[in-house]
């Protein structure tokens, strides 16, 4: 689908215009922001709050009673950030906000929270019930969408359409043996895509999207709530948005958890070949429990890649269309997201695998769309097909990337063999970054020197954000903890795993520390 973008300068204008009704990192504006910010912090003394357009926020979503309670106390708000906090007083940005108070009158504060992506909507996550009573008795849960992402002046650049069928092309291709027809493919749809990005946006706003503006403007956020430290909640990319926040006001944690931890070392190209191996383990995770269920489709863990592969391609060639074997193996890949969707998958596979495939394709859809039992899932940290820019706004500029399509094939050959049903997908699907226009690294490694003890959440078969890198930071900061949970699916707290939701929740409420090293068995019941 072709996008028509607003440059951004006229979008964050017209944004500022909406809003009128520790050490910093020498690599990315040094004393000069830190003074920004300061700036900011003086003029920004508050959020004004009103209420919810909730008919155009849920756009007719049918709620429960506890969500639809929930949404009846909610209240939207907004501040106004400098895009470039060296020049406190230039183009500014609107950062969107929402508010659910506290149910209890002995409030402790403000928890901000963030889900994900680069992309996800803290808004979409605030505005509905998902965290303990005990959480949101304590805590005003509040959402932001960051800068170029939803309602704070969303990145919309460029048709990714051609790069899309380049990809697809090969997705499950041994990038060895791709045809000079593929690569030219891969290669142009990429530049196109990148390129128009350059064209369309301000380069501005596109130099000061990444992670360490994002932190800036959390620490301008906490200062507007009243919170004279931060209590903050991030899964996935979100825990990156921590990682920073630590770099650079280590002393303003009250509290944080992370929870899906994403590594801020190395390039694209190292996240995804480390993805590729978590996506091999968490199909091979749910291969085995399949195997435990009468009629599941695969009869040996060592088979099971290729039955995968077999029922899928059936499915291709009995529906035709549009849909491709890689669609599917993303639908696949997004359902393994969730333990709680492994019955719902096992039972599509079987229904696809005895020749039920009138309804195959919808139902995968459904399933990796959200439904088969799973409660709420922090967006996918992966460059999806027909994806918004904003990930690759954020993912291109945070980290030091090859600018050469050698080191793209490299990757990919390497991710194939860590996992052939999904791995060279994954690190193709990053080629926009050897040509994207904007690059600020970021600092490649957080310590937290002088912060409160944060709270890690690994699971040891999480999908998009492998447990070895919950492990690294554990090991990196000053003061931490790490929580385990010994099962799949990506994230952990506030999924019902008592086990995890204790602790964490005594954590944020009380700041009881949970025990080091604490391991929760998995619970698929």
């Amino acid at each position: 689908m072709r996008r028509t973008a607003v440059p951004a300068a006229l979008a964050v204008l017209a944004c500022a215009a909406l809003a009128a009704c520790g050490a910093d990192y020498a690599g990315n504006g040094s004393s000069k922001a830190r003074a920004g910010v300061a700036d900011v912090q003086e003029r920004v003394t508050g959020v004004d709050w009103g209420e919810c357009d909730l008919q155009a926020m849920f756009q007719g979503e049918e709620l429960d009673a506890a969500a639809a309670a929930w949404a009846e106390a909610l209240e939207c708000g907004s501040i106004r950030v400098p895009v470039d906090y060296e020049d406190p007083g230039g183009l500014q940005v609107r950062l969107a906000m929402v508010r659910h108070p506290a149910t209890s009158a002995d409030r402790t504060g403000s928890l901000l929270v963030n889900p994900g992506g680069p992309g996800g909507s803290g808004i979409e996550l605030a505005q509905h019930p998902f965290l303990p009573d005990a959480v949101t008795a304590a805590f005003d849960v509040v959402g932001f969408d960051p800068r170029g992402v939803g309602q704070s002046a969303d990145l919309t650049c460029g048709s990714e359409d051609a790069f899309d069928a380049a990809v697809t092309d090969v997705y499950t291709a041994d990038p060895a043996a791709i045809t000079d027809a593929q690569t030219e493919a891969l290669k142009t749809g990429a530049q196109d895509f990148s390129g128009e990005c350059a064209q369309e946006e301000d380069p501005l706003f596109l130099d000061n999207i990444g992670t360490m503006n994002v932190a800036r403007d959390l620490e301008v956020m906490r200062a507007a709530l009243g919170d004279d430290q931060l209590t903050y909640l991030g899964y996935s990319y979100g825990t990156y948005i921590g990682q920073m926040y630590l770099y650079l006001y280590p002393h303003k944690v009250r509290a944080m958890v992370l929870d899906g931890v994403m590594r801020t070392s190395g390039s694209v190209l190292d996240v995804a070949e480390g993805q590729a191996t978590g996506f091999q383990t968490a199909w091979r995770d749910f291969a085995a429990y399949c195997l435990t269920v009468d009629g599941c489709p695969l009869t040996s863990a060592d088979t099971a890649d290729a039955e995968l592969t077999a029922i899928l391609t059936r499915a291709q060639e009995r529906v035709g269309g549009e849909i491709t074997v890689a669609d599917m193996l993303d639908m696949v890949a997004q359902s393994l997201y969730s333990e709680a969707k492994w019955p719902a998958l096992e039972t599509v596979l079987a229904g696809a695998a005895s020749g039920t495939l009138e309804q195959f394709v919808q139902d995968l859809q459904d399933l990796a769309g959200g439904a088969g039992g799973a409660a709420r899932i922090p967006p996918i940290p992966l460059p999806q097909r027909d994806s918004d820019a904003d990930f690759y706004g954020v993912q291109c500029a945070d980290r030091d990337n090859p600018g050469h399509f050698g080191a793209y094939r490299s990757s990919a050959e390497a991710a194939y063999g860590n996992s052939a049903l999904f791995g060279a997908g994954i690190s193709w699907s990053y080629l926009p970054c050897a040509t994207w226009p904007a690059d600020e690294p970021n600092p490649s490694k957080v310590d937290g020197r002088g912060a409160a003890t944060t709270v890690l959440v690994g699971n040891t078969g999480d999908p998009a954000t492998p447990y070895a890198w919950a492990e690294s930071l554990a090991e990196d900061l000053d003061d931490a903890v790490l929580v385990t949970y010994e099962g799949s699916g990506h994230t952990a707290y506030a999924l019902g795993h008592e086990c995890v939701d204790a602790p964490i929740t005594a954590y944020l409420t009380g700041l009881t520390v949970p025990q080091q090293d604490l391991r929760c068995p998995q619970e698929l019941g």
